[in-house]
């Protein structure tokens, strides 16, 4: 059984950076009682999850989301608590997307000193088509039940039956739509839950299906390392990139991928991956990476530009700027600068006059 307590644990994660959020206040009217019926429900196994919340996002690109209830994204990480320990010895270090103590800017440090190795001078870079919505169920539950039963004897019928509820999950059965409609028929066929078979495709955004990313991607890493042999790769969700001695080594080495990815994960590599001379510079998590240094990638500055004047405009439209937009307009330059920062951008923060607001506030 869970306890009180482990539920409760996970409702603090839950809620962190998201305390003033409504569907946080919500829940926090009721808390003893939510908290309660939480308890209950995963131990009596009666837990259903709720409605999800159906919405379009248009930046970078359009995608659909499917958010799910603050009660459920409880749920999800009490179950991702129960899994970490069991899957985080068998996960290679360097996969850097939803684990403890990794994240984009250990990956470009780590990238960054694997293109200073002159003995390997050519990178692949390879991500996956549309991955989260052709994730098997199937395939994903027996690599969560294998290793459960081999490694979590004690919390065997926990995890699993949640895990169960939550993989197969048809969120496209109970949901709520917010927003325009017009944008669902811009999506592409392919883009869509709504057109997946039921056994195929997680929500974006959901804790556990970052969580689950991992998981059914782990033996490819292992397939990658120990069989393919190869000494630098790292991934940050179905994005790749393989450093090696030539380009004919990296092509042999993508035909087997291929392989691999399709007959043991049903997954399809899109056609538009990158074969190049690390010199040319890898475009990785929003940096180029080259051996000699590294720069923001230009996407990132012309979005950085383009929400500076949309505000500037909005803001100063008749003359007026509220305490409420300086902040926001703050904390927008502060984001932007917690980027750059990892890159070699002093001529940028020169140009947009980007600085560190934190240590000045500091001063």
């Amino acid at each position: 059984m869970y306890s009180f307590e482990e539920i409760y644990r996970a409702y603090l994660e839950c809620r962190q950076n998201k305390r003033n959020s409504l569907n946080v206040l919500k829940f926090e009217l009721h808390l003893i009682d939510n908290l309660w019926e939480i308890y209950e429900s995963v131990n009596s196994f009666n837990y259903t999850p709720r409605r999800y919340i159906y919405f379009l996002t248009f930046s970078p690109k359009l995608r659909e989301v499917f958010a799910s209830d603050f009660r459920d994204r409880v749920v999800h990480h009490l179950l991702v608590r129960d899994l970490e320990p069991l899957f985080e010895p068998l996960f290679i270090y360097d996969s850097y997307s939803c684990r403890k103590n990794r994240g984009i800017h250990l990956a470009i440090e780590r990238l960054r000193r694997f293109v200073q190795n002159r003995l390997y001078p050519y990178y692949l870079q390879l991500d996956i088509k549309s991955f989260f919505l052709s994730i098997n169920k199937n395939i994903l539950f027996e690599q969560i039940r294998r290793v459960t039963h081999s490694r979590g004897q004690n919390k065997i019928q926990r995890i699993l039956y949640l895990s169960n509820k939550i993989v197969f999950d048809d969120p496209t059965s109970h949901y709520v739509f917010k927003g325009k409609k017009e944008g669902i028929k811009r999506l592409p066929p392919h883009k869509t839950l709504f057109n997946m078979p039921k056994n195929q495709g997680l929500p974006i955004g959901n804790l556990t299906s970052q969580f689950f990313a991992n998981v059914y991607m782990n033996d490819f890493d292992n397939f990658i390392k120990r069989e393919l042999k190869v000494k630098y790769y790292m991934r940050y969700v179905d994005d790749m990139v393989l450093l090696g001695r030539t380009a004919e080594e990296l092509r042999a080495s993508m035909s087997q991928i291929e392989h691999y990815l399709y007959i043991r994960l049903k997954l399809l590599l899109r056609a538009d991956y990158s074969l190049s001379s690390t010199k040319n510079g890898i475009d990785f998590l929003g940096y180029v990476v080259r051996p000699t240094h590294t720069l923001v990638r230009q996407r990132v500055v012309n979005n950085f530009k383009y929400k500076k004047a949309q505000f500037i405009d909005s803001c100063f439209e008749d003359g007026t700027c509220s305490y409420e937009d300086a902040m926001r307009f703050k904390e927008m330059n502060a984001s932007f600068y917690g980027h750059i920062k990892h890159a070699d951008s002093f001529r940028l923060m020169q140009k947009y006059e980007i600085k560190n607001w934190i240590s000045e506030e500091k001063r």
